[in-house]
């Protein structure tokens, strides 16, 4: 039999005594802390500051280049998880790639592909009865997935889900239209304040929806 534990702290979740709680400093952990919201920020920032004061695209991707390589020796020095680096690099490489004819607004492409897998996955999941949010948050309350079984919680899951689905096109509705009006400077600026700030955010709205369906009786576990 398995009793460990799910990791609830990725998703900005703690667990007390009291069950599950959602608070400023669980939110931060779930990205690392302060350190770790500045570090996800950094490459994004320095391209678009870079490229706002030299409207060079090699210069911009050699700056965001130095500024990866540094994060990924610190990564090791400090012994972090090397999973952790897949992103960064790989985002790093189809950045390199993308914006190589000088198309500076091509940086964000991958972004875009990326919010919109996220939308369609999570409007597909309500589609099949099978909401996203549920199939996260059942088997971190222990509640498996006997919540199917339970219109109240189903239809809370299906909201939260779609409200997630609405925070990732939002980011296309917003960002696509500047990448096709060339106003890379804007867009990158939008992106950063859309990125994990906007992200924390939306957690925590989610966990306000979620509390009406926890019993603080059953001990922060959903209720049967």
């Amino acid at each position: 039999m398995n009793d460990k534990k799910p990791n609830v702290e990725r998703y900005g979740v703690k667990q007390t005594n009291d069950g599950y709680k959602v608070d400023a400093k669980s939110l931060l952990a779930s990205v690392g802390g302060i350190r770790g919201l500045i570090e996800s920020s950094i490459p994004g920032f320095l391209y678009v500051i870079t490229f706002a004061f030299t409207r060079s695209v090699p210069i911009s991707i050699s700056v965001v280049a130095v500024a990866t390589l540094i994060l990924i020796v610190r990564h090791f020095v400090l012994k972090r998880p090397w999973d952790q680096l897949v992103g960064p690099i790989v985002g790093l490489v189809l950045a390199y790639f993308l914006t190589r004819d000088g198309q500076a607004e091509n940086y964000y492409i991958p972004g875009f592909f990326t919010n919109a897998a996220y939308a369609g996955a999570l409007l597909l999941s309500v589609l099949v009865r099978y909401p996203a949010i549920g199939l996260l948050v059942g088997p971190l309350t222990g509640d498996g997935m006997s919540w199917r079984k339970d219109k109240r919680k189903l239809k809370f899951y299906d909201l939260v889900t779609l409200i997630w689905a609405g925070f990732f096109l939002l980011r296309l509705a917003i960002q696509v239209p500047l990448y096709f009006s060339g106003e890379v400077v804007i867009l990158g600026f939008v992106k950063l304040v859309m990125g994990t700030p906007f992200f924390l955010v939306m957690i925590w709205f989610s966990w306000l929806l979620l509390r009406k369906v926890i019993s603080p009786a059953l001990d922060g576990n959903l209720d049967k």
